[in-house]
């Protein structure tokens, strides 16, 4: 490859006329403002359209023990601090639900998919 094919990536080897195709459609959409921060407001309001969120909700149940199911939280949702997991296992014991975490819906079915694995109660459901 050439030097030239080189400098048309970015750092992650998507092509730049990409990414500058992408800007040039989000500018050039009517609610565009010309203030950077207004403008991230028009691309959050954009991707949640196009990514409504979802919540991953724990269900308590009998059969798995506290230690146990901050295990399996800790396995399957990684991003989560020790002290988040057992706030969300000690909702779900006593009020029978918790919410894991709001995310994409494909990203949600990923969650409850893998805290299933663990034989976790799991259920999505639009966020709100």
């Amino acid at each position: 490859m050439g030097r030239g094919a080189m400098a048309d990536k970015d750092s992650l080897g998507a092509p730049t006329s990409l990414i500058h195709a992408a800007r040039r459609t989000a500018s050039a959409t009517p609610e565009a403002p010309a203030a950077p921060g207004v403008e991230r407001e028009v691309d959050r309001r954009y991707l949640l359209d196009r990514f409504p969120p979802y919540r991953v909700i724990l269900h308590n149940d009998d059969v798995h023990s506290m230690d146990e199911v901050i295990g399996a939280l800790c396995k399957a949702v990684p991003s989560l601090s020790q002290r988040k997991v057992v706030l969300i296992m000690l909702q779900a014991h006593v009020t029978g639900r918790a919410t894991v975490v709001i995310c994409a819906r494909e990203q949600a079915e990923y969650y409850a998919e893998r805290l299933g694995t663990f034989g976790l109660t799991v259920t999505i459901e639009a966020a709100e």
